[in-house]
This record gives structure tokens, sequence and C-alpha cells, in this order.
């Protein structure tokens, strides 16, 4: 119970992140000079994937808060380090994936001319913010490209 609390929790707040940053997302996609149509499919793309990369990340936090405070137990229970250990792989793989199956698509939508000027968009913005409403894929606010 106490860990589906925490998993609400997190998911609720890197909600409230990621809205906030929309109107700075739309002026990237213009930068880059996708129209209208193409910045509609682009948030599509995105949106398709976001709910599975949200709830990944809250899972994996959750897990390895978990697993730390297992380890610091007199007594380890390795059955249950185990059983943590392979949850928080799961919730990496399908967080993984939802990156990836994100990448292709876009790449397939704005061509390897555009993807490759979004991406280097990207790391440019990842320089100037602490924060990165695009996403790193580290687990943080959003998928790695």
């Amino acid at each position: 119970m106490r860990r589906k609390i925490v998993a609400a929790l997190l998911l609720a707040l890197a909600a409230g992140a990621a809205f906030a940053q929309t109107d700075e997302d739309r002026q990237l996609w213009q930068k880059l000079g996708l129209s209208e149509e193409q910045i509609g499919q682009a948030r599509a793309i995105f949106e398709r994937t976001e709910k599975v990369v949200r709830e990944a990340r809250a899972e994996i936090d959750v897990l390895k808060a978990e697993l730390r405070r297992q380890l610091l137990r007199d007594q380890v229970d390795m059955a249950q380090v185990e059983k943590q250990l392979r949850s928080s792989l799961e919730w990496e793989y399908r967080l993984r994936l939802a990156q990836i199956t994100r990448q292709v698509d876009l790449r397939r939508l704005l061509g390897d001319e555009t993807y490759a000027r979004l991406m280097q968009a990207i790391r440019e913005h990842r320089r100037g913010r602490a924060g990165d409403p695009w996403g790193d894929g580290s687990g943080r606010d959003g998928p790695r490209r």
C-alpha cells in the first residue's frame, strides 16, 4: 500500500512538470520548421508512450528505495532482494522500450535530417537547463534519443 501511494505521488509530480513545458516544446518544434500537423503528430507520439514512461519511472524509484531499505537491515532477505531487483528490471525494460518506440516513431515522422536537428536542439537545450522537459532517458524527465 505504501509503495502505491509513493508511486502515485511521484507520478502526479512528474505530470505537473511535463505539462508546464508545452509552450517551450512548441517553440522548439517551430524552430525546426515543423508544420502544425507535424507538431500534432509528434505530440501524439509522446502522448502514446507517456503513461508507460511515467509509471515505469515512479515504480523504479519506489523499488530502488525499497531495495536500499532492505539492504540496510541487519538480516538481509535475499529472496526479497531478488524479487525487488527482478521487478525493477522489468520496469526498466518497459521504460526503455517506450523510449525506443518514441525514437523510432519520431525519426519515421520527421525524416533523418530533421530528426538529427531535433536531437541537436535537445542536447543544446539540456546544456542550458537543469531540468529536461524532453527527457534524457536517465529515468527523470523523459526519454533518451
